[in-house]
């Protein structure tokens, strides 16, 4: 892997733990606005994703739509297609969050549905890309 690759990869994950961090943050304040979460968990594993297509220099397209980062990852990381449903349902929270009359409260349930996955996420793509940390 070339010195570009791997220094492009590792900046892919920094962006990610500092997403993650940030979901760390939040958490700690009852009164963190629960969309914030969840837009910081698909942020996360946007990137996360994104370091696995460097990684594998396949060119991560401009997109915030999960769903289609799995389908080009999923070659390279055993086990993420199985992630394809919950990848659309994170993907919402990285648009629909940022629009006015576009979104709606965020109950508990859906807020741990979306740091889950993301844990999911995570535990899966990390051992793939930390090669090129």
């Amino acid at each position: 892997m070339s010195d570009d690759v791997q220094d492009s990869v590792r900046q892919w994950i920094a962006k990610a733990e500092i997403d993650w961090a940030t979901v760390g943050i939040l958490r700690r304040d009852a009164a963190a606005p629960r969309e914030a979460i969840c837009f910081h968990c698909q942020q996360y594993v946007e990137k996360l994703l994104k370091a696995v297509l460097t990684l594998r220099a396949v060119e991560a397209p401009r997109t915030h739509d999960l769903g289609r980062l799995v389908q080009l990852a999923a070659p390279f990381v055993p086990g993420l297609g199985d992630l394809a449903d919950g990848a659309d349902r994170l993907s919402l929270h990285g648009v629909r969050s940022r629009y006015p009359n576009d979104w709606r409260d965020i109950g508990e349930f859906e807020l741990k549905e979306m740091l889950d996955l993301a844990e999911r996420f995570s535990a899966i793509i990390l051992p793939v890309v930390s090669g090129g940390r």
